[in-house]
């Protein structure tokens, strides 16, 4: 069944593995992203412009906020 207009579907960290692309939006902008490695609770990620090692909470929540985005391709 399709979602209704205005209705959205929380994204958890379940979703996210090496190899996912990812836009993380920081301070001083925001990048393009590869998941490159996801073990013992962290997940790690690196971009030409970014580089980053989260635990499984700080990426739920980036992506609560909207830091983090899953770029589908």
């Amino acid at each position: 069944m399709p979602a209704e207009s205005g209705e959205s579907f929380g994204v958890t960290v379940d979703a996210i593995h090496p190899g996912t692309t990812v836009r993380y939006h920081y301070r001083g902008g925001d990048s393009l992203a590869v998941v490159t490695e996801k073990a013992d609770g962290h997940v790690t990620f690196v971009g030409d412009d970014c580089n980053g090692k989260f635990t499984y909470d700080q990426i739920d929540r980036m992506l609560e906020s909207g830091r983090l985005l899953i770029v589908l391709e």
